[in-house]
């Protein structure tokens, strides 16, 4: 039978094998979260073992192994502040297989005062879910005789810069959180760094110095034993685990610096992906018994989607650029 037009075999290859690779495109994100995960799952905490952020992710990865069946190791790589273990998962594949567990320091704090932290906190990383909020708290030492946010304001503008207070480091939400409180009560108190939270407080329980801020729950055990005089907390309200112990914000109104705990991945992390991530953390925390073991630690669950976390993430940048303006920090 005579063709009218000739078909021309290579071209209609060309075009079948283009329109194959479109389709294919369009469905690897629905194939791989249908598929996801096939493999270990790691969780890296930019910060040493034994603290908060640690103990948040082993829960986070017990969670979430039980809910998609695939091994979820934690994985700490601590230093600079956490800009270490945040740069090795900006650098990892966008695949859902490497997730930060990430902290107000290395998403919203270090980009201002570092001067340079190896990554981008604003473009590298997709917003999973927040795990749990937790509050800090103000602490004075036994010696010190301070025993309210006043008696502290009082003395502190009486003698200018005698006071110090304590932080895990220059840049630290510790850091933050204490200069916030000077502007905001508009007193002058000395600021002393140190490499890590935990040689503060056992000088601060020595009297070495007079204040710090740390996490409730870290900090619970030293106020529970009285070796720690609490004096608020950074929230705007009290909260249960101390409810004896006004907010700051009771005598300073507008001050409020709470620590927030998230789960975050490489930008270009298929959307398909992070929804299921974040599906399985936000089932895993509306269960009442892990909903009583992380207000057992002081602090208080969180979860949704990705959109509620990118957006406080968000509002903590514009927050923290202006505080780390504010008082000139500088960490090279």
């Amino acid at each position: 039978m005579n063709q009218l037009f000739p078909i021309d075999t290579t071209r209609r290859s060309g075009l079948l094998m283009a329109a194959l690779s479109c389709v294919l495109a369009l469905s690897a994100p629905a194939v791989q979260a249908q598929d996801y995960p096939a493999q270990t799952i790691r969780i890296v905490v930019p910060f040493a073992a034994g603290g908060t952020t640690d103990i948040l992710a082993r829960l986070v990865a017990e969670g979430l192994r039980a809910r998609l069946g695939q091994t979820v190791v934690v994985d700490n790589k601590a230093g600079a502040g956490g800009n270490i273990g945040a740069a090795e998962v900006a650098r990892s594949a966008p695949d859902g297989y490497t997730l930060l567990l990430a902290t107000p320091g290395p998403l919203a704090i270090n980009k201002y005062a570092y001067a340079n932290t190896g990554y981008d906190a604003e473009k590298q990383f997709t917003a999973v879910s927040n795990i749990a909020m937790v509050p800090n708290v103000l602490l004075a030492s036994t010696q010190s005789g301070l025993k309210t946010i006043p008696d502290l304001l009082n003395r502190a503008k009486a003698a200018p810069g005698k006071l110090n207070y304590g932080s895990a480091g220059m840049g630290s939400t510790s850091h933050l959180a204490g200069e916030l409180f000077k502007s905001s009560g508009k007193v002058s108190i000395t600021h002393i760094p140190y490499r890590g939270i935990a040689p503060a407080m056992n000088d601060l329980m020595a009297g070495q110095i007079e204040l710090l801020i740390d996490n409730l729950p870290t900090a619970m055990p030293m106020i529970e034993a009285g070796k720690v005089v609490a004096l608020g907390v950074t929230v705007k309200d009290r909260v249960a685990t101390l409810p004896n112990v006004p907010a700051i914000a009771d005598t300073l109104p507008g001050y409020e610096v709470g620590s927030w705990f998230g789960l975050v991945a490489p930008a270009g992390t298929p959307a398909p992906v992070i929804q299921k991530l974040a599906r399985a953390l936000d089932d895993f925390l509306k269960q009442d018994s892990t909903r009583a073991r992380i207000a057992k630690m002081g602090a208080i669950p969180d979860g949704g989607s990705p959109e509620k976390f990118a957006a406080l993430i968000k509002a903590e940048q514009t927050k923290f650029r202006e505080v780390v303006k504010r008082a000139n920090i500088h960490v090279e």
